[in-house]
């Protein structure tokens, strides 16, 4: 759980400037773990459908399975609770505020994730230290694309671009890295190929997840920053206050 919590720390501090009520906050966290329910429903609709792989044994089948029984799954059930929690947040008022409650979203599906995984694990020590410095990270990061993507729909790019994005990008990050994951027990002499691959992920999501933080506080800057006031040659003169005669009027003579 420690992951958890300093990640929602870090991005409330992110937002210092005008955090979050910090009963928000934790809301959307318990809408995260929230979806976790949700996720597990998603699956279950989708295996009656037929359109579930659990095929591990293969190269292929782990990129499959890596898609369809975890990147869209899980991704679409924290969308859905994302938006069952913003659509009438009046506390939604800034392009930050997408990545901060999102943020939050996502951490809670991963601290419930641990939670559930530990509870199957035999070495839950080491399955619960591996996840904290990994699976955590990553469903934070995916939240973090999928708020930065939400808020610029939210606040007018109405692209049809914009919108996919809010889905496909973190499904997309989803997918590569548990298609890493799960290629690395069917490939083991791939092993350090792959766990390189895992380094280079993460300092993109690192770089990445930054750069989308700091884009939206810049755009929250300038929305709060009041335009300037023009002074020069020929600019309209202020309204007279009230009692005062107009500014064209000449003074009384003495």
């Amino acid at each position: 759980m420690l992951p958890a919590v300093i990640l929602g720390w870090w991005i409330y501090r992110k937002d210092s400037a005008r955090p979050e009520p910090l009963k928000q906050l934790l809301l959307a966290f318990f809408y995260g773990v929230g979806s976790t329910f949700v996720s597990v429903l998603i699956v279950g609709v989708m295996n009656a459908l037929g359109l579930m792989v659990y095929n591990l044994e293969t190269f292929a089948g782990a990129v499959s399975t890596a898609l369809l029984a975890a990147a869209i799954p899980e991704e679409l059930a924290k969308l859905a609770m994302l938006w069952l929690f913003l659509r009438r947040n009046q506390h939604y008022d800034e392009y930050l505020d997408g990545i901060v409650y999102a943020a939050c979203v996502g951490l809670g599906f991963a601290a419930a994730e641990n939670v559930l995984y530990l509870l199957q694990s035999d070495n839950w020590a080491l399955t619960g230290a591996i996840r904290g410095l990994t699976a955590v990270p990553a469903h934070f990061a995916m939240a973090c694309a999928m708020g930065y993507f939400y808020s610029k729909r939210h606040f007018g790019d109405r692209s049809r671009v914009t919108a996919c994005c809010i889905l496909a990008v973190p499904v997309i990050i989803h997918w590569t890295w548990d298609a890493l994951a799960f290629s690395e027990g069917v490939l083991p002499a791939l092993s350090v190929v792959v766990n390189i691959l895992f380094v280079l992920l993460i300092y993109y999501l690192y770089k990445s997840t930054n750069q989308r933080i700091d884009d939206l506080t810049q755009q929250d800057r300038k929305r709060m920053t009041p335009p300037p006031i023009n002074n020069g040659p020929g600019a309209p003169l202020p309204p007279p206050l009230p009692g005062n005669p107009p500014h064209d009027t000449p003074p009384p003579l003495a």
